[in-house]
């Protein structure tokens, strides 16, 4: 993808649901899968599984982060767009400011 294709406002409506419900739902997973950490009385064995569960969970929270910032580069209604200024929001021309007479 260029860096042109960019737009805020550009991205087709569906896409942003399906985004935004993929963020929400690793989120979830994520918090989820802390919630669910089974005693096996094994110490190794247990540390073993305590560890490849947080890491799924780090790897799921990653994913809803790649998204949120994927939403954020779309220009998702009611998120702010790093660096957006007048001219990203469908305003004709420069921005003005209070006394200018363009």
């Amino acid at each position: 993808m260029t860096e042109g294709s960019r737009v805020a406002g550009a991205a087709d409506p569906a896409t942003l649901r399906a985004l935004a419900a993929g963020r929400s739902t690793t989120r979830a997973l994520s918090d989820d899968l802390l919630t669910h950490l089974p005693d096996l009385g094994d110490l190794p064995t247990q540390r073993a599984l305590d560890t490849w569960v947080e890491q799924a969970a780090d790897t799921l929270r990653a994913l809803s982060e790649a998204l949120e910032e994927r939403l954020l580069d779309l220009g998702a209604p009611g998120r702010p767009h790093e660096g957006a200024d007048d001219r990203t929001s469908g305003a004709a021309g420069p921005p003005t400011q209070a006394g200018d007479a363009r």
